[in-house]
């Protein structure tokens, strides 16, 4: 366990509409950062909001777009490889990819056309590359924004959430009812899941992490739990209860962090109440 870690910690909730410091107004994405801090886009008031494992709020910034005269309204966020910076995706008419230092200021951008209404980000750490999943479609890109490949995967909902391994595979829901992986180079080897009320079925699968062991994590939308699964996709437990949860992260002592857009509200489940 990390120095500091505190194991005794219960859950915390925070947050609620509105556009004061500590509020929400469309927090659809999460990242938290190697030193515990948890960077939360804040879509409507056109922000990233920084609150520590205790939910205090630290700062925010707003998600200005480098070189243009405008704000974007962020949807996902995702910690670098270097650290001090992280990505986030958002979108004024068309999408922005924009890299932010840790206290807000824009470092460089790029831009594509996106499909769908909310496309979503991750990291590629092994070979530091940023991944966007955007409506039926996995586009890996450069860190300066050049195309590397673009895989259609054919959902029939759209990707709702998406996260790499170490091995620099990628791993998304479908929105739907399965977790689907692939290779580095966009082909896909895995998938799993099925719809229903039961233990281990999902109903609209949103965020999506994998904890160090490797579990794979995921917000079962429709079902207001988020569920716990093997590597292979056998089914561990349910981690938490939760309204209509969105978007998942790993703290670095094992917490599982969680937004819920429909309350504007994150809660913060500590290690105990994590590990299988």
């Amino acid at each position: 366990m990390a120095k500091g870690c505190d194991v005794k910690q219960e859950r915390i909730s925070f947050g609620g509409y509105g556009a004061e410091p500590g509020k929400f107004q469309g927090n659809f994405g999460v990242a938290v950062s190697a030193d515990s801090e948890i960077f939360v886009t804040d879509q409507f008031n056109k922000r990233v909001q920084v609150f520590n494992m205790k939910g205090t709020f630290l700062r925010l910034f707003p998600t200005v777009v480098p070189g243009e005269r405008k704000t974007m309204r962020p949807c996902s966020v995702s910690i670098d490889v270097g650290p001090g910076y992280l990505w986030v995706l958002g979108r004024y008419k068309e999408a922005h990819v924009v890299k932010y230092s840790k206290n807000g200021q824009p470092i460089k951008k790029f831009d594509f056309i996106n499909k769908s209404v909310y496309p979503v980000i991750a990291m590629d750490v092994r070979n530091s590359k940023v991944i966007v999943g955007d409506g039926q479609r996995i586009v890996m890109f450069d860190p300066n924004g050049s195309r590397l490949w673009s895989s259609e995967v054919r959902l029939g909902y759209g990707i709702g959430g998406i996260t790499s391994d170490k091995e620099g595979n990628v791993m998304l829901t479908d929105r739907r009812k399965t977790i689907q992986k692939y290779i580095p180079s966009g082909v896909k080897i895995f998938e799993f899941g099925t719809s229903g009320k039961g233990k281990g079925q999902l109903n609209s699968p949103r965020g999506i992490c994998l904890d160090t062991s490797g579990h794979i994590i995921v917000a079962s939308y429709l079902k207001d739990r988020v569920d716990m699964f093997t590597s292979q996709g056998e089914f561990v437990r349910t981690i938490a209860d939760i309204k209509f949860p969105e978007a998942v992260a790993m703290g670095p002592c094992g917490e599982l962090v969680v937004t819920s857009p429909y309350t504007n509200t994150v809660s913060i489940f500590p290690r105990h109440m994590v590990l299988p």
